[in-house]
């Protein structure tokens, strides 16, 4: 696509991309606000309380602060489906299937390569420190739950496995 081919609209001074121009074009319901509303947030600008009380209650985003994403509904309508897909990651129940596939087919794992497999398929909007509470807090749940165990190898090496696996 070249940039002639691009739709654009300008306003004020505000500048959409063209999947934002396609959607007030397209969608009756979506005001002039909530498409530069929805723009600054795929943008990954910030917007005020108020401005995402609005548009969650019309629910138009999701996740929680300071990483929210356009809904599902906008993603679809504007091409933004991967990018909508990697913001969510995987809900913790799919996480616990993975994890406990992948110990089934392997025996056991151990605690970096249990990141490694979680790593990519949590939200893209957390950080490093939010994915590691998340993984742990997962281990712990599972353990107490009492579907894997934890066993120290060596002083140091920690493998977890499945109960009755």
């Amino acid at each position: 696509m070249t940039d002639k081919d691009k739709l654009t609209f300008q306003n004020d001074g505000y500048f959409f991309e063209g999947n934002y121009s396609l959607l007030l074009l397209e969608n009756r319901s979506i005001s002039l606000t909530d498409a530069v509303l929805l723009d600054s947030v795929q943008k990954g600008k910030r917007i005020s309380p108020e401005a995402i009380a609005m548009l969650r209650k019309r629910k138009l985003i999701e996740g929680r602060l300071p990483h929210i994403f356009i809904a599902k509904d906008i993603a679809q309508v504007t091409d933004q489906k991967i990018e909508y897909s990697k913001h969510k990651g995987l809900d913790d129940k799919k996480c616990e299937a993975l994890l406990l596939d992948s110990l089934k087919d392997h025996g056991s794992l151990t605690k970096p390569e249990i990141v490694r497999l979680l790593w990519d398929v949590l939200p893209d909007q957390l950080d490093d420190k939010q994915k590691e509470y998340k993984i742990n807090n997962l281990l712990r749940k599972l353990r107490k739950e009492g579907k894997i165990s934890n066993t120290t190898i060596a002083g140091n090496k920690s493998t977890w496995a499945l109960v009755n696996g």
